[in-house]
């Protein structure tokens, strides 16, 4: 018989043995040191990051890579000849103008005149009636005759006291006859000039004084209007374009109501700058310019909006200057900033601005000639914007000369 083998036992499990949790690793807190430290760091990184990594960024968001690529353009900076016209918005008002009203409270007896009547010198516009005046005007003579026979009396009586009491008197009531003389003057309007009524805002019949509510005029209106026939555009120059401007150049003046160009003179600039503002733009100096046109045009209006152009003197000297395109930001009328070519890369660079003509901006301070100014057109063809207002020139693979 064989005998039997006993089965392999298993060996004894083993007891477990306990592990004890690793003890958890305090952090150490932040000194004030490393705060102030760590506070001081991070606009040095910012600075870093805007220097070196805008113009990429600015690069590759137009489409080019590191360098000059597509969608670059480059511009040699060099002197040239800008145009000298400056063109501005303006409004025709007349040279001269009549605001005329009674002084003394009245009836008006005559109007003598309507809106759009050629007026003289001398030509009676309206009258008011003078009954009360004249009266006035005959007791204020009386008065100031009385007052002259007292103080010839007191001159021959010798007494100091009575003669400078009676001069006094006297002149007291001759300055009342005066005054009477011109309000008895006054209730006559007349015209003073050539030109043509404006406006008429008194009826026969009214009390001078009173607006009158048939006519629809405001109670602060004068009651007749007289403008002359010579007239002159008002406008507003910036401080770049008034260095270019002087009393006596000649303008050109177009208007809607009239069929042909008119021609003038600029008979006023200013020399105390005004500031304006617009809405969403930095405030600006500006100065008024005023262009008296020639002759006396008969289909100009007043009020009327205008185009001048003056034609400024052309033998302006050269000067550096920019495509306007190439303003990478602009902040006011005569600070910008544009990319300029440093080495490999376009470093942010601040400009002042001169005069600005056919696209051209010149540059008065911040360049140099032969700097090359890179921009980058929003679009790749002709005419693609970089910004408002602002039209893009076509690229080119070398620098403009």
């Amino acid at each position: 018989m064989t005998a039997s083998v006993p089965p392999p036992h298993d060996p004894p499990p083993s007891d477990p043995v306990a592990v004890p949790p690793r003890p958890k690793k305090q952090r150490r807190p932040i000194r004030p040191w490393q705060w102030m430290l760590l506070g001081a760091a991070i606009p040095v990184i910012l600075l870093l990051a805007l220097v070196l990594i805008l113009p990429l960024v600015m690069n590759a968001l137009m489409g080019g890579g590191p360098g000059s690529g597509p969608g670059e353009t480059e511009y040699r900076v060099e002197r040239v000849t800008l145009a000298q016209g400056v063109t501005l918005p303006g409004t025709i008002e007349p040279t001269q103008r009549l605001d005329l009203s009674f002084a003394s409270p009245g009836e008006v007896t005559l109007v003598a005149v309507n809106v759009g009547d050629t007026v003289t010198p001398g030509t009676v516009l309206a009258t008011i009636d003078d009954t009360d005046l004249r009266a006035a005007v005959t007791d204020a003579r009386a008065e100031t005759d009385a007052a002259w026979k007292d103080y010839q009396d007191a001159r021959r009586s010798g007494q100091s006291a009575a003669i400078s009491a009676t001069r006094s008197a006297h002149a007291v009531k001759a300055q009342a006859l005066k005054d009477a003389e011109q309000a008895l003057e006054k209730a006559k309007l007349t015209s003073t000039i050539d030109g043509v009524v404006a406006a008429v805002n008194v009826q026969r019949g009214q009390l001078a004084g009173e607006p009158g509510a048939s006519l629809g005029q405001d109670p602060g209106a004068a009651d007749v209007v007289v403008i002359s026939r010579a007239f002159q555009v008002k406008a507003s120059v910036g401080g770049a374009e008034r260095t270019r401007l002087a009393k006596g150049m000649e303008a050109v003046v177009t208007s809607s109501s009239a069929k042909e160009p008119l021609r003038g003179t600029v008979t006023a600039l200013g020399v105390v700058a005004e500031a304006t503002a617009e809405e969403g733009k930095p405030s600006a100096a500006s100065f008024p310019l005023v262009v008296t046109l020639e002759g006396q045009p008969t289909d100009v209006f007043a009020g009327s909006p205008a185009t001048i152009e003056v034609l400024a003197d052309a033998g302006a000297e050269p000067a550096l200057a920019i495509p306007v395109e190439a303003l990478m930001m602009r902040d006011s009328e005569t600070k910008g900033m544009v990319l300029v070519r440093r080495g490999t890369e376009p470093i942010p660079t601040d400009v002042t601005l001169g005069s600005e003509s056919n696209g051209m901006i010149e540059v008065t301070a911040g360049l140099n000639e032969g700097d090359v100014v890179v921009f980058f057109p929003m679009t790749g063809g002709p005419g693609g914007a970089v910004g408002p207002g602002v039209v893009a020139a076509q690229p080119s693979e070398e620098p403009k000369r």
